[in-house]
C-alpha cells in the first residue's frame, strides 16, 4: 500500500470511531431516558393490577350479591303469584255476589225505595191539601 493512501484509510477509521463514540454519547440519554419511562410503566402496571385485583373481587361480590337477590324475588314469586290467584278468586267472588245482590236484592231495594219515596210524597201532599184547605 502507498503512504497517502494509507493515511485515507487511517483518517477514515478515526472518524469513524469517532463517530461510533459521538452516537454511542447521543444514544446514552435516550436509553436512560427509556429506562425511566420502563419503570414508570412498570409502577404504573404493579398498582393497575392491584386496583384490578380488588375491582375485581368487589365485581364478584356484586354478582353474588345480585345472585341471591334474584334468587330470593324468584323463591319470592311463587308466593306473589299465589296471593295474585287468591286475589283473582276473591274478585270472582265480589263479582258473582254483585250480580246477585243487583239480580235480587237490588230490585226489591228499588221498590222498597220507591215505596217510602211514594209514601212520603203522598203524605206531604195529603198533609198539604187538608191543613191548606182549612185556612
Amino acid at each position: 500500500m502507498s503512504q497517502p493512501l494509507a493515511t485515507v484509510i487511517a483518517i477514515a477509521i478515526g472518524l469513524i470511531a469517532v463517530a461510533v463514540v459521538v452516537a454511542v454519547f447521543a444514544i446514552l440519554p435516550l436509553f436512560r431516558q427509556a429506562r425511566e419511562t420502563l419503570k414508570r410503566v412498570d409502577t404504573l402496571i404493579e398498582s393497575t393490577e392491584g386496583d384490578l385485583h380488588r375491582t375485581v373481587s368487589e365485581l364478584r361480590e356484586a354478582v353474588q350479591n345480585v345472585n341471591e337477590i334474584s334468587a330470593g324475588v324468584h323463591k319470592n314469586m311463587d308466593k306473589v303469584s299465589k296471593s295474585a290467584e287468591a286475589l283473582e278468586g276473591f274478585g270472582e267472588t265480589l263479582r258473582h255476589t254483585s250480580d246477585i245482590i243487583r239480580t235480587t236484592i237490588h230490585p226489591r231495594l228499588l221498590s222498597f225505595g220507591a215505596l217510602v219515596v211514594g209514601l212520603k210524597t203522598g203524605s206531604w201532599y195529603l198533609l198539604r191539601k187538608i191543613f191548606l184547605k182549612r185556612r
